[in-house]
């Protein structure tokens, strides 16, 4: 895909901005993760662990391989774009704390917050008040369901994390099951759309969400082939682990680029954009995955602070380089607050002759 010249600070700025605005309502909601151990060898060495899809006899357990390779680091002008807005992202959080402007709004869309008994939960879209109906919010991601190496890596960082937090920090944990990077919202909760083939997105935008129509079966049949062709078209990425992150946004993630001169993702998000002119308007522009999300909004303090960036660092030496190449994506109808939870619609990579299969 085509470079892009180099970011001046202005435009640095609203990208961090932007980015932080949408990690607000991520997805990353789940139960809490048990703690397991993820150690890579020779953590001195510059390789790293490559995590597959693999149908060789020896694996058949695991349906995943690790192997080391050799890391060239971000490759194209927006991997190196990438790389540089999730450092200054975790500078953020580093040099101040939470940002409670980002965390308060979203304690709405979940069980549990106040109550200092509980551990909080999220809310079904049909429990909101006022409620929204069961296809409103519709998604493409890139599972890492594929490999359980990476599987064990994520819950092993989310472990790390969790033990460092301050004792009353009311935080939730993504299910394994669960982990995934965004690619697309055709629909958003909190900017439905049901016919997003639509420049005006097939509805009254004036509307409050709630009152918005959702899709007829018509036109959601017509969404999900628009979104398997478009799929079904599209090479598998091979992802690169670039840094883990601890933002101010209470979220701790993934951040990922793509291996060598790849644009997959980025190339697959504008050509939905084409074909989904009236999807909602905020999207995802950077590649992460959310493991736990801080919904509790007073400051952590200096210290927890200082060790939970060292944590990042730490994580960031072992595992910068890890490579993951899914062999789907799922399109959801989201039924629970961003745990991709749901109707799934399994599309295959790089296979036009592939039907959707239904999960």
């Amino acid at each position: 895909m085509p470079r892009h010249s180099a970011l001046r600070p202005s435009r640095r700025r609203k990208m961090i901005h932007m980015a932080t605005a949408l990690l607000a309502t991520a997805a990353t909601v789940g139960a809490v993760l048990a703690a397991s151990t993820w150690l890579l060898r020779h953590p001195n060495r510059q390789k790293h662990v490559v995590a597959r899809r693999s149908n060789e006899e020896s694996h058949p357990q695991t349906n995943g391989v690790a192997a080391i390779e050799d890391d060239a680091g971000p490759v194209t002008q927006e991997a190196k774009d990438w790389a540089a807005l999730y450092g200054r992202m975790a500078a953020e959080f580093e040099t101040g704390d939470l940002n409670p402007k980002a965390i308060e709004p979203l304690k709405s869309w979940f069980h549990g917050v106040e109550d200092p008994e509980e551990t909080p939960w999220p809310k079904k879209y049909t429990e909101l008040e006022p409620p929204l109906q069961f296809g409103s919010v519709r998604l493409l991601v890139i599972p890492l369901d594929d490999s359980p190496v990476i599987l064990r890596i994520a819950a092993s960082v989310t472990a790390d994390m969790m033990r460092l937090l301050p004792e009353g920090t009311k935080v939730f944990a993504n299910a394994r099951g669960n982990y995934h990077c965004t690619v697309f919202h055709t629909s958003q909760p909190s900017d439905p759309r049901a016919d997003p083939t639509r420049p005006d997105g097939g509805t009254d935008l004036s509307l409050e969400p709630s009152q918005r129509r959702v899709p007829t079966d018509a036109e959601w049949k017509r969404e999900l082939e628009i979104v398997r062709q478009l799929v079904s078209a599209t090479p598998v990425p091979l992802l690169r682990l670039e840094r883990v992150v601890q933002a101010s946004t209470g979220v701790l993630l993934l951040t990922w680029t793509e291996v060598g001169e790849g644009g997959v993702t980025s190339d697959l998000r504008h050509r939905l954009r084409e074909a989904f002119p009236g999807a909602s308007t905020k999207q995802a522009s950077i590649i992460h995955s959310s493991l736990l999300r801080i919904v509790s909004s007073r400051p952590l303090g200096r210290p927890a602070v200082d060790a939970i960036s060292e944590a990042c660092r730490r994580w960031t030496a072992k595992l910068r380089g890890t490579q993951y190449s899914p062999k789907t994506l799922w399109f959801i109808r989201e039924t629970e607050f961003s745990t991709i939870v749901g109707d799934r619609e399994v599309l295959t990579l790089g296979d036009a002759n592939a039907p959707p299969r239904h999960w």
